[in-house]
């Protein structure tokens, strides 16, 4: 409960952001405290999640300490927490061997022992040297059923957003082609856009209700696109898919007319990002050595009968978005694709 970014209101010092931008989403805080005169960085939604919650860890403090050391140490501070709380979750399950814990005391929330691990992982030592594998890599070591608690898709670890009970999102996390991440499928409309427009553009207001799958794979093709577009255009995704929702690339197509002199359509975008997205996904097929890989964990799935994301559920919106994609069964473009 005590995780909430109005807590640390009180100790923003000044609003940042990238250069020129008018949306200052950053800021530097100032703790006080040991530290008074030390300015910190206020961390993102992801890390203090990943860094809080996913560990056990409920003070705030050492939650923006703790990100702001992934920083420094130039390490990226979900896939960094996602590894100890793997980790600390071994531990209490008793699968994690006595000789990788060591002198550790990897009991929740013990920041200390965070702090330790962050440095092992960028020394390669410990535990750590582990651990910077990644939780796949670190769960094939370790063995004992460990790879039963690893939370990734694609080898990458998930970050904060629960897939089991976002629909949309779960999909987007198991056909992204980077593996669990997001952002690589941010499927904000999900949950920002209204039903009328979801009724418009996808025959169902059901596919804007996060427990629903109805046209889920439809939305998810939208997501995948849109994202690829704004990467392309190097675009940030906070003003661009988050404040401004806008998915359906007219924004993005008249900056493009009005920079080049052309004259493309929305439709002209949406064609170019589906065959960038063919094409990664023609690469991770040639490079995989196990498969396709588009699924999630056991971990996230319910029993048949139960509230939240099934499997079979989730196979029927996989199919969905492949059908949506021109894709065949297996998620296999055609040739001619």
């Amino acid at each position: 409960e005590g995780i909430d970014g109005r807590q640390l209101e009180k100790n923003i010092t000044r609003a940042s952001g990238c250069y020129r931008c008018p949306v200052q989403c950053k800021a530097d805080l100032n703790l006080g405290g040991d530290e008074p005169g030390t300015l910190f960085t206020r961390p993102e939604f992801e890390p203090m999640i990943n860094l809080g919650a996913k560990c056990g860890l409920a003070d705030l403090k050492q939650i923006v300490r703790l990100d702001n050391l992934c920083s420094r140490l130039g390490v990226d501070s979900t896939s960094a927490a996602s590894d100890i709380a793997f980790a600390m979750d071994l531990y209490e399950r008793n699968i994690l061997p006595d000789h990788l814990v060591g002198d550790l005391d990897l009991s929740w929330g013990n920041a200390a022992t965070m702090e330790k691990l962050l440095y092992q992982m960028v020394e390669g030592k410990g535990l750590g040297k582990i651990l910077c594998l990644g939780v796949r890599k670190a769960a094939e070591i370790i063995g004992n059923g460990a790879d039963r608690y690893a939370a990734h898709v694609k080898g990458l670890e998930l970050t904060a957003y629960h897939p089991s009970a976002i629909m949309g999102t779960a999909l987007g996390y198991a056909v992204s082609s980077r593996g669990g991440d997001y952002n690589n499928v941010y499927a904000s409309l999900e949950y920002s856009w209204t039903k009328a427009e979801a009724k418009k553009e996808f025959g169902t207001k059901e596919a804007v209700n996060i427990n629903s799958i109805q046209a889920k794979g439809y939305l998810i093709k939208k997501a995948v696109v849109a994202n690829i577009i704004v990467d392309c255009l190097g675009l940030c995704k906070v003003p661009v898919l988050s404040l401004l929702r806008s998915f359906n690339l007219e924004n993005e197509v008249m900056l493009i007319n009005g920079l080049t002199g052309l004259n493309l359509t929305k439709e002209d975008l949406f064609d170019a990002g589906q065959k960038i997205a063919t094409l990664e996904k023609r690469f991770n097929i040639r490079h995989s050595t196990q498969g396709c890989e588009d699924t999630l964990p056991d971990m996230f799935m319910s029993k048949q009968g139960n509230p939240g994301l099934t499997r079979q559920n989730f196979e029927r919106m996989l199919t969905e978005y492949y059908t949506a994609m021109g894709w065949d069964e297996k998620g296999i473009p055609p040739e001619s694709a």
